[in-house]
């Protein structure tokens, strides 16, 4: 590990928003139930699944939409949501990884 180079500070400056509007419970919860789906899920499916009112889904959406890591498309009456960036399912992976005691470096 000692040789590989360190991350550009303008790098890290654009990812860090990203991580930090990510990492937040419900909002890691609900990138979990669309990587599960494999597919775009209305608010009322996204609602049910994480056991939340749409009041605060929505909220939690919206945050996930502006920060570009959701889509949002309008069909009718329903808001569908999709994973816009996959890079970012990647924590979900290092968070299992953490949590069943393994590392989430690939070279450990």
């Amino acid at each position: 590990m000692k040789n590989k180079t360190l991350l550009d500070m303008n790098v890290l400056e654009r990812v860090a928003p990203v991580i930090r509007n990510a990492a937040h419970p419900l909002r890691l919860r609900i990138l979990d139930y669309l990587q599960n789906e494999g597919s775009e899920r209305n608010v009322w499916e996204i609602t049910r699944a994480c056991g939340v009112s749409q009041a605060i889904a929505s909220q939690q959406l919206r945050i996930l939409k502006d920060q570009g890591i959701l889509t949002a498309r309008r069909e009718g009456n329903h808001v569908f949501y999709a994973v816009a960036e996959p890079s970012v399912l990647l924590l979900l992976e290092c968070i299992r990884r953490h949590d069943s005691g393994e590392s989430c470096y690939e070279g450990s």
